[in-house]
């Protein structure tokens, strides 16, 4: 395919849009009907991505081993050059997934404004919620954050929850009781993690109203109440997020920080005790730098599938409370 057919390719959403497009009532559905057969293109260029992000684990313990045991200039040449041949095919594997999941996000943010301006232009009687603001709001915001999100809905956990299992198979392989030190790292976020989310979950709900009372009551010409306590309202919720957001990522380097240690203090001591091998606990601890980055991806996309399940319900419930009576209803009313 030449260039110019892949831009022009890429350049058209992922399924045709005919009249009458509806919303699923279920947001993993909507996932399903707005990305089709790519989806699982996408999930299964995941599995190559995350395959090709744990084999250089094993090439830089073998480059290390071989460096300390064999001395051989030319085998470490071949493994280095074999290291940088994995990291160039996962750079652009990524490469490729990564405009793969932003085609299919904006072709489901076009599915969202088409549904709410359809019902905008042909539906809604003069002064509904979807005549004003909410309907404004979904458009222009409501609709990117939830079309943003579809793209990577099903292939970041593949490639995220894929990696982390494969470095722990091949951790427990090289070393089960180093490995379960590792583990250790992540335990006590599975306590504090989904508490937090919740909170979390709640507010960004409560944002969401709170944003679509504000457009309706500035596009109605019959409320001259000032916008101030409104604003307030918001910047109230907005700072109660930014502050278990934050008090979330403090606790997750907390346990990183102990947890590298941990590793790092009983591989020593195993090193020692000449049960372990120096190029063993290098690379224990260079996998335990690298679970940091796919750990922290699968938390904020936990937190993102969350909030967007929460967007998503809100919109269907604008669309199911219109007073009129056209067919661009949710599934469940078809």
């Amino acid at each position: 395919m030449k260039f110019s057919k892949l831009v022009a390719a890429i350049s058209e959403p992922p399924r045709p849009h005919a009249q009458g497009l509806f919303l699923p009532s279920s947001f993993l559905r909507f996932v399903l009907l707005s990305g089709g057969w790519h989806q699982a293109a996408v999930c299964a260029l995941s599995v190559a991505v995350f395959l090709l992000n744990t084999a250089p684990i094993e090439t830089q313990r073998r480059i290390i081993d071989t460096a300390v045991h064999v001395g051989s200039i030319s085998a470490i040449l071949t493994l280095v050059t074999l290291q940088i041949g994995l990291v160039l095919a996962y750079g652009l594997a990524k490469l490729a997934m990564n405009v793969y999941r932003a085609w299919l996000g904006e072709g489901a943010t076009r599915d969202l404004r088409l549904v709410v301006t359809q019902r905008l232009e042909h539906g809604d009687k003069e002064g509904s919620s979807l005549a004003n603001g909410t309907g404004l709001a979904m458009i222009l915001a409501e609709a990117d954050d939830i079309g943003a999100f579809v793209g990577s809905s099903l292939s970041l956990p593949i490639v995220e929850i894929g990696f982390l299992a494969s470095i722990f198979v091949y951790l427990a392989f090289l070393d089960l009781r180093m490995m379960g030190a590792s583990l250790l790292i992540l335990t006590p976020q599975f306590v504090f993690v989904p508490l937090m989310q919740r909170a979390i979950n709640r507010r960004v709900a409560q944002r969401t109203r709170l944003l679509r009372r504000f457009g309706d009551e500035m596009l109605s010409p019959s409320k001259a109440e000032s916008s101030a306590p409104r604003l307030d309202e918001i910047f109230a919720v907005d700072i109660g997020v930014f502050g278990i957001k934050f008090s979330l990522n403090f606790l997750m380097n907390l346990t990183y920080s102990l947890g590298s240690l941990l590793v790092l203090g009983i591989g020593c001591v195993l090193a020692v005790q000449g049960q372990t091998e120096i190029a063993t606990v290098v690379t224990f601890l260079s996998a335990t730098t690298k679970i940091v980055d796919p750990w922290n991806d699968v938390v904020d996309w936990a937190r993102g599938f969350a909030i967007t399940i929460v967007k998503y319900d809100l919109v269907i419930r604008a669309l199911e409370t219109a007073p009129d009576g056209t067919p661009f209803a949710t599934a469940a009313t078809r």
